[in-house]
């Protein structure tokens, strides 16, 4: 059976203590899986000097700015973006050099970055946006910043905050009652995902949802018969374990390409 970090980290603790050694190995995490200590990563960034970075990325959100991501964005590498399931994660990050500023930018990973300098090593490693580097700043300083080019940084993970919005759902193009596929957008609190199910009208139980891409997720058909709607849809965090069920999410007659909000969010 898969233990998570966190089940991995208690039983550790544990173990530790009976024999009396340090616990300092899992000290950097919380027990709701947040970092309480910075750790050391790297960074570079990309797009428009004050920009999002790219509108779209491999998580599938598309526009950022002006929606409640804003365009403090990064494309994590392989530790970091993990196939897909770290989209929507969230971060603070810093820096130490003479043009940054002391307080942290928070940051929500948005899509991949496969190669270049640091993303193609194992180490955990951001592609920053303009807007974000830019934050980063002290006030005057932004393109001296962005001239460094490469970065030495400091990171933790920190719950997602979206005030006054609730998890929502994109349907993707082409949907139907045959083939559903959904885009998560907006997930407070850990903002990744372990795994989506989906329950039908009629229905007594949720039917697993498959991964499609980035936060894309699919409920195939089976059987032959049509879809009935409206839908509800199971969240399950992959940080922490957290779940969440948006009842009545989706309208039965759904518009392919809308995007409808649920009246839940997730737990930190």
């Amino acid at each position: 059976m898969k233990m998570s970090t966190l089940a991995f980290c208690a039983v550790l603790l544990l173990f530790l203590e009976l024999l009396g050694l340090p616990v300092a190995f899992c000290g950097t995490l919380a027990l709701s899986g947040y970092n309480e200590q910075w750790m050391a990563g790297h960074a570079t960034w990309y797009g428009e000097p004050l920009g999002e970075g790219s509108s779209g990325g491999a998580c599938g959100y598309t526009k950022l700015a002006d929606t409640p991501y804003g365009p403090k964005i990064a494309a994590g590498n392989d530790p970091i973006f993990q196939g897909g399931s770290g989209c929507g994660a969230c971060f603070e990050v810093k820096c130490n050099y003479p043009s940054c500023k002391s307080e942290p930018t928070r940051i929500i990973i948005t899509d991949q970055c496969p190669g270049g300098t640091y993303c193609s090593t194992s180490q955990p490693a951001f592609d920053l946006s303009g807007a974000a580097i830019s934050d980063m700043a002290v006030s005057g300083k932004d393109g001296e910043l962005r001239n460094i080019g490469l970065y030495d940084i400091l990171y933790k993970r920190v719950p997602c905050e979206y005030p006054n919005q609730n998890i929502a759902f994109q349907v993707d193009a082409g949907s139907s009652a045959f083939w559903l596929s959904l885009l998560v957008k907006y997930m407070g609190g850990p903002g990744d995902i372990e795994s989506v199910e989906i329950r039908t009208t009629g229905s007594s139980s949720f039917q697993p949802a498959k991964h499609n891409w980035g936060a894309s997720w699919m409920l195939i058909n089976t059987s032959g018969q049509p879809f009935k709607g409206p839908y509800d849809v199971k969240i399950v965090s992959k940080l922490n374990g957290h779940t969440v069920i948006a009842e009545k999410a989706i309208p039965e007659f759904f518009e392919p390409g809308k995007l409808y909000e649920s009246n839940v969010q997730m737990a930190y």
